[in-house]
């Protein structure tokens, strides 16, 4: 006999899925500026900040309905992507300084992203600020989806999908961005999503409450 499931078990599952959704609205924006030409500062505006709304929405309700486990994930995954994303900027940073790879730098896409969302020169200090925060804001979704599909999984499976992270950057990248030394580029950027699932993990792992 199959187990049913009960009202309140879809209605997590259901807010779990928009969550999961929401916290992608920052991938969505690249995929639309790259894919479908829509300005990267438009879709930021018009989806990506009413999608952080919404995250909050749904974590104020789950409180509610006393689903406070999917709230325990959004902030565990929260909190992962953020010591992820600084665990992956200092090794690529690190790897760039002592390592032979000195044919690509690996923090030039943020500039470039900063440019589309200011419509400044790369050089210009806005373009750097936006496009530091949106790197931070990309960091911390990734961590929120994580945490949502996979929960305390063991820590092996955030260095998996730190893999399938750097294959979809393979796949989106060379559409915008041109990169003469093809091996330098994809070593230091595997080398930091390999570092950004395993911190997420282990932190996922150890703080999650659920599987």
């Amino acid at each position: 006999m199959s187990r049913e499931i009960s009202p309140s078990n879809r209605r997590v599952t259901a807010l779990r899925v928009v969550a999961f959704l929401s916290a992608a609205a920052s991938l969505a924006a690249l995929l639309a500026q790259v894919f479908l030409h829509m300005p990267m500062a438009f879709f930021l505006l018009f989806v990506g900040m009413p999608s952080v709304f919404l995250l909050y929405a749904i974590a104020a309700y789950a409180e509610r309905i006393d689903a406070g486990i999917l709230v325990d994930g959004m902030a565990v995954g929260l909190r992962g992507g953020f010591f992820a994303t600084i665990g992956y900027d200092v090794i690529r940073w690190f790897v760039q300084l002592v390592g032979p790879f000195i044919g690509y730098n690996g923090f030039v896409p943020i500039l470039l992203f900063g440019s589309w969302i200011t419509g400044q020169p790369t050089t210009s200090v806005a373009a750097a600020v936006a496009g530091w925060i949106y790197h931070y804001w990309n960091g911390l979704s990734f961590g929120i989806m994580y945490a949502l599909i996979f929960g305390k999984r063991h820590w092996l499976y955030g260095v998996a999908y730190g893999v399938v992270m750097e294959l979809c950057m393979l796949g989106v990248f060379p559409f915008f961005l041109k990169v003469s030394n093809k091996f330098d580029f994809v070593a230091i950027s595997l080398i930091g999503h390999v570092f950004y699932g395993a911190i997420l993990g282990v932190y996922v792992q150890r703080y999650a409450r659920f599987r």
